[in-house]
């Protein structure tokens, strides 16, 4: 494994910059700003796309990556479309935040690259970093996902990629009530699973890539007591 690529290798690869929002980040904006929300975590930045679109929305955003070329690579981003750019290298499991900073926040794609004993602490650092009420938006693979089962199986439903444009990646996978233990601590007002071709992975068959995954809208609850 200490050969293996983290996602700051992934990161020097342009084809990581993506710039396109995620579609439930252009679902769930809209009612945010109707509700007042402002500051908003973008846990896992990567390359600023969700930065750059909530920050052109009226939102205050506050990013941490703990890859420092993707941390460089939305740097440029946001400087180029002139936004502030408050970023911080953090690992998951330690946002860098007091308690109870965040009206929302948004993490797509980066909540099934770990372990489940750090994912439960990555959640848990959500939990804190949110506000009474605050709500969390995140996207996470399915065990339906062509991945799933491609690799080292290193504990159950996580898995070494062996193939794609991520091998060598820690993958972990939920299925329905992986994903409901997983968040019990919150409201759930929506977890759906989306399913589609890929468009930028294939097989090493060269079979077309098969995308499953969960979109999911979480609220920390308006009363700690």
């Amino acid at each position: 494994m200490s050969n293996a690529p983290s996602w700051d290798d992934l990161f020097a690869d342009p084809r990581f910059h993506w710039t396109e929002p995620d579609e439930g980040v252009l679902a769930t904006a809209p009612r945010w700003r109707d509700e007042g929300r402002d500051a908003i975590y973008d846990l896992g930045c990567g390359a600023g796309r969700h930065m750059a679109y909530l920050q052109t929305q009226g939102f205050e955003l506050y990013g941490s990556d703990v890859a420092p070329n993707g941390l460089d690579a939305c740097g440029r981003y946001l400087a180029e479309a002139k936004l502030p750019a408050r970023l911080v290298r953090a690992d998951m499991t330690t946002c860098p935040f007091a308690d109870a900073s965040f009206d929302a926040g948004v993490s797509t794609n980066v909540l099934n690259h770990n372990s489940l004993p750090m994912l439960r602490e990555t959640i848990d650092e959500v939990r804190r970093v949110l506000k009474p009420g605050g709500e969390f938006y995140l996207t996470v693979l399915s065990t339906n996902d062509w991945r799933c089962g491609s690799g080292e199986e290193v504990a159950p439903n996580t898995w070494v990629l062996g193939e794609g444009p991520e091998a060598g990646i820690l993958h972990h996978f939920f299925d329905d009530d992986g994903i409901r233990d997983w968040l019990s601590d919150f409201d759930i007002i929506e977890a759906r699973r989306d399913t589609g071709a890929s468009n930028s992975s294939v097989r090493d068959s060269g079979e077309p890539a098969v995308k499953d995954f969960w979109a999911v809208w979480i609220r920390k609850a308006a009363s700690t007591s």
